[in-house]
């Protein structure tokens, strides 16, 4: 590796490369521990450790082009789920035309008067 950096992968310093995708191989210390690091974009996925050398370095970058590092797929967001209304029914099944749900309210609330006007006439005999 010694004649150049790999496609894909931009020198920043001597102690930084970063690939097109984000993945990061630096010289650094991580957890107490001096080695060259394949970092993964993905900040759950491990960071694989290697040797303080250049030959450690060289094997990063062997790592990544094997696919070493497991990239998750993005995960989309669920669409809003639509919730179901109950559909009245008319006769044998159907659904229930607008004006027959009218029909129906009012007949309904025609019930509750005749209701009213029987308990009605049972207290004018007091």
């Amino acid at each position: 590796m010694a004649t150049g950096v790999p496609k894909g992968w931009e020198k920043d310093s001597e102690k930084l490369f970063i690939h097109e995708t984000g993945v990061r191989i630096a010289r650094q210390t991580y957890k107490g521990k001096d080695g060259w690091y394949l970092i993964p974009v993905d900040l759950d996925a491990a960071v694989l450790e290697f040797e303080p050398t250049p030959e450690g370095r060289d094997k990063a970058f062997e790592a990544f082009g094997k696919g070493v590092l497991v990239t998750k797929p993005k995960k989309a967001k669920a669409a809003p789920k639509k919730i179901a209304k109950p559909v009245a029914k008319g006769e044998e099944g159907e659904e229930a035309k607008p004006e027959d749900k009218d029909k129906d309210k009012e007949k309904d609330d025609d019930d509750d008067d005749e209701e009213d006007e029987k308990e009605d006439d049972g207290d004018d005999d007091a």
